[in-house]
């Protein structure tokens, strides 16, 4: 379909443009997150330009491991336009990008460790999580999700007991 329109989309091209199922696509639409704005003649579902900036929108803050929920909040803001959405994600997307180096780079230095057969400490064994907390920012919500349940207890008295030879 060469020189296809927008407005020519329907449901199954949009699901093969934007590597979500049709599946997906009918339930976004169900649940008012991104609907098409008409139908073809057989009733199949057609998405227009904004449509499928709306689309867009929604797939990279799910990307960004944002609920539903929220990312309907983001994409009804009156106050929040197409360009103010970009940036929003386009920062997200460097945040990510700079703690996924950080992550790289410890893992390097662990790599590095191990083959010249050093060990290395907790603190540092963790640092590819961009703090002294071990665990980093999921700490937290591990201890949170987790904390009464004995693996839990236990990994953290295993933990604490470390030294700089284990």
């Amino acid at each position: 379909m060469e020189g296809e329109s927008a407005e020519d989309l329907t449901v199954g091209r949009v699901a093969g443009l934007s590597g979500v199922t049709v599946r997906t696509l009918h339930h976004y639409d169900q649940i008012g997150l991104a609907c098409p704005s008409g139908r073809t003649a057989a009733g199949y579902r057609v998405y227009s330009a904004a449509d499928l900036e709306r689309l867009r929108q929604v797939l990279v803050y799910r990307e960004l491991g944002f609920p539903l929920e929220e990312i309907r909040a983001l994409v009804t803001d009156p106050g929040v336009d197409t360009v103010g959405h970009l940036r929003r994600q386009r920062g997200l997307l460097v945040e990510r990008g700079e703690r996924l180096a950080a992550m790289v780079a410890a893992i390097d230095r662990h790599l590095e460790a191990r083959t010249m057969g050093m060990r290395l400490t907790p603190d540092e064994q963790f640092e590819v999580f961009g703090t002294d907390k071990v665990g980093g920012e999921w700490a937290d919500e591990a201890e949170q999700r987790f904390g009464e349940t004995d693996a839990y207890q236990e990994s953290q008295r295993r933990v604490a007991s470390y030294t700089k030879e284990d």
